[in-house]
């Protein structure tokens, strides 16, 4: 005769098979943020606070494909902006230029 589980049991058995694990360390791996940042056309760009999957042991950080997404549409319009502003401003010699974005 099999052993029914109780309620309790069978969540955590849900939850158990739901973990994922880090290919790079094999800890858990937990929904949380991450910092990412690009260096494009002599611009530095930090987008902070991306909602991503997170090694609770290395850091190791994943995101989804359309926060991916939604990141490279962020990133490629700040590079246009910006570019379109160095344009109209004067600059002599070279400035370093660099932006930081919170989501």
């Amino acid at each position: 005769m099999d052993k029914q589980l109780s309620t309790p049991e069978k969540e955590r058995k849900k939850v158990m098979s739901k973990e994922r694990i880090c290919p790079e360390c094999k800890g858990i791996i937990k929904p949380g943020k991450t910092e990412l940042v690009y260096e494009l056309s002599g611009i530095k760009i930090t987008i902070k606070n991306v909602s991503a999957d997170v090694c609770s042991k290395c850091g190791q950080s994943f995101i989804s494909g359309r926060v991916a997404e939604d990141v490279n549409r962020l990133v490629n319009r700040v590079i246009e902006d910006i570019n379109s502003f160095i344009k109209t401003q004067p600059h002599p010699g070279e400035r370093r230029k660099e932006v930081a974005i919170a989501v």
